[in-house]
């Protein structure tokens, strides 16, 4: 069944993902103190929500016996167009290197998964199942961005070290991002072959 309520807020995340990232856009980009405040705002309640969706969506499946094969495969989906899109306001707000590469390590890891995930539907005899480094990655990815939000407000003179240190965080997501991609790979050509 497609049209469950777990399913439903799973797609939620499709949609707050790219609003809430356009919204963060407008955000950074606002003239006055108080489109700052409102985009913002708005950005920020999207973020929460869909972060919430992620944990709640799997937990309600389980609960009300509802996991379904297609909410299997639209969460990952879900997950990485969320991070994605807000990935991609950073990327072209920092324009620094330093926050592009990692940006497109994550970027590019998540697609090239999508599509052997996606590649791969109806082949697998056992579907890998979702690691706990995976799970550690993707919490990294929403601690990173809720970071981001509240550098906004934090990053003024002294405070420099918030965002540099966020950069770290960045980058430490990346690396996460390349190892749970290699493990999956990895365990996906064990469960192939055997």
């Amino acid at each position: 069944m497609i049209f469950t309520f777990p399913n439903i807020l799973t797609a939620f995340r499709l949609v707050a993902g790219p609003l809430g990232a356009l919204f963060l856009w407008w955000a950074l980009n606002a003239e006055t103190n108080e489109a700052l405040i409102r985009w913002w705002s708005f950005a920020l309640a999207l973020f929460i929500g869909g972060a919430l969706s992620d944990w709640f969506d799997g937990w309600l499946a389980r609960r009300l016996g509802q996991v379904s094969a297609f909410g299997a495969l639209l969460d990952p989906i879900a997950d990485k167009v969320f991070v994605g899109a807000f990935l991609i306001v950073f990327g072209l707000w920092s324009g620094l290197w330093s926050v592009s590469w990692p940006i497109a390590v994550i970027l590019s890891r998540d697609i090239i998964m999508t599509m052997i995930r996606l590649s791969r539907l109806g082949k697998e005899r056992i579907p890998v199942p979702v690691s706990l480094a995976a799970k550690v990655k993707t919490a990294v990815e929403m601690l990173m961005i809720a970071w981001f939000f509240a550098l906004i407000f934090l990053v003024s003179g002294d405070s420099v070290w918030a965002y540099e240190a966020w950069i770290v965080f960045l980058w430490i997501a990346a690396a996460l991002s390349l190892y749970t991609g290699l493990t999956y790979l990895w365990m996906m050509r064990k469960t192939s072959s055997g």
